[in-house]
């Protein structure tokens, strides 16, 4: 009897780990959308296995589907109470349900999102995301129901701290917020020279974009392409250019300085050279 129950069982456990290592893989591929149901095939031979729900939850947050992932990330902070990193993606998920629902549902939720980012902080006092959310909870929040620029820039200082890349960043996304493009501008230029990041290009870049100064907001994107040798600040110049009917020319001369093979493993993720190529040649035929 044992050895049949054990036949019987044997190709479940097989499916089910052969659900997940495919669901992983599209994971790790970029394909979002494709990994959800295998890694929900996995789970349902599983329910409790945590790698699953660890990916199931990161897949629905990949493809901002908020709500699933909040309550796949729910079941790990329960099962896992002293995960710091469970307690920021299910506090993230609520947040950005919260921001996507009414304003009576958003307030009834928000307690929670404080809670678990928080608690995410004291349990990993170095956590930059979590700090990071409640930056932005706080200035966006009108005051009457929480919300609060001191506090924001409470949680600044403290990134300023622990990662000066960080703190420039955030001081430089209140000032931006606010619509001190002056202040912003500074602190996004000293987020630059630190870092020398594809974020840090996108945040400067982004701020001459909301301004209107095209000129700052082109010459940006091109020194960070040409330092980091980067898809994703070209891919921003190409669609600038075909969106404001500018600067065409000019960005087909920038893709072509590009070298995929070469590409900087620092600057941005790397699925293998022949994806890159593809990349490109995509952006080149939109300006052909």
């Amino acid at each position: 009897m044992r050895t049949f129950l054990f036949i019987i069982a044997f190709p479940l456990v097989v499916f089910s780990q052969s659900s997940f290592e495919k669901g992983k893989k599209a994971f790790e591929g970029g394909n979002f959308k494709q990994a959800i149901p295998l890694f929900t095939r996995a789970l349902e031979n599983e329910p409790s296995d945590k790698m699953t729900r660890d990916y199931l939850g990161q897949s629905y947050a990949r493809v901002q589907r908020w709500e699933k992932s909040s309550e796949v990330n729910k079941t790990l902070v329960e099962d896992y109470p002293e995960n710091a990193e469970y307690h920021f993606r299910y506090g993230g998920a609520l947040g950005l349900v919260a921001k996507e629902a009414n304003s009576f549902q958003a307030l009834s939720l928000l307690r929670d999102v404080k809670f678990h980012l928080k608690k995410a902080i004291e349990l990993d006092p170095k956590h930059i995301e979590a700090r990071w959310a409640l930056l932005q909870i706080y200035l966006e929040l009108p005051g009457i129901v929480g919300g609060s620029e001191s506090t924001s820039r409470e949680y600044a200082a403290q990134l300023q701290s622990i990662s000066p890349v960080d703190g420039a960043l955030a001081y430089g996304y209140i000032e931006r917020e606010l619509e001190n493009h002056d202040k912003a501008e500074v602190f996004y230029k000293k987020a630059v020279d630190l870092g020398q990041s594809v974020t840090t290009y996108k945040e400067l870049a982004e701020l001459y974009k909301r301004t209107g100064n095209e000129a700052d907001y082109f010459e940006t994107l091109e020194i960070g392409i040409k330092k980091l040798n980067s898809i994703a600040l070209a891919s921003a110049y190409v669609e600038s250019a075909l969106r404001l009917n500018r600067n065409k020319q000019k960005a087909l001369e920038i893709l072509n300085t590009l070298t995929p093979a070469e590409l900087n493993p620092g600057s941005e993720p790397r699925s293998g050279s022949s994806e890159e190529i593809e990349k490109l040649n995509q952006l080149k035929s939109k300006l052909n």
